[in-house]
């Protein structure tokens, strides 16, 4: 079971790195007439699932310095994606809102991706297709349930050629 279960793991690895690839990336944003770095598109795709937010809820949401966030905002802003206005209520409060065109780049970008992936699987059978996306279903539903373990070593042990020392 555990060969089956470290290719599957080696698999998924595989696939986050191809999404993390600023390689990709570009071919991505190319293919859907776009110019957005990864993480104004990273934002762009939480402000467009949550819809109206704040700058400090959408660092708090992307797991980002505020700063970070403030600058990010400042570039989809220019690239007339999003829209910052002020709070009615409270002046020092802005809200951030994806535009039409903000919608429009980022849902190019979804179907750029998608259509990928559809390419990628059209030849394959509709029982594996759907054997495919059970079993994705479950593996998210579990990736998410069960929390991150540590793993017992000897303190002080240095892993790997990284050079990190790991504690118990």
């Amino acid at each position: 079971m555990e060969g089956a279960t470290d290719r599957v793991t080696a698999a998924i690895q595989t696939l986050f790195r191809l999404g993390g690839s600023r390689c990709i990336h570009h071919q991505q944003t190319s293919a859907a007439g776009i110019t957005i770095s990864q993480q104004a598109l990273r934002a762009l795709e939480r402000i467009a699932e949550t819809g109206l937010s704040t700058p400090g809820q959408l660092a708090t949401n992307m797991d980002l310095d505020p700063a970070i966030v403030t600058r990010l905002l400042r570039q989809l802003q220019d690239a007339d994606l999003v829209t910052r206005t002020r709070s009615a209520d409270d002046g020092r409060v802005s809200t951030v809102e994806i535009t039409d065109a903000g919608r429009e780049a980022f849902d190019r970008v979804r179907e750029v991706i998608w259509d990928q992936v559809r390419r990628a699987i059209s030849s394959w059978p509709e029982a594996e297709l759907e054997a495919l996306a059970t079993l994705l279903s479950r593996l998210v539903t579990d990736v998410q349930r069960e929390p991150y373990q540590a793993i017992a070593t000897p303190a002080g042990q240095v892993s790997g050629s990284a050079g990190l020392v790991t504690h118990p």
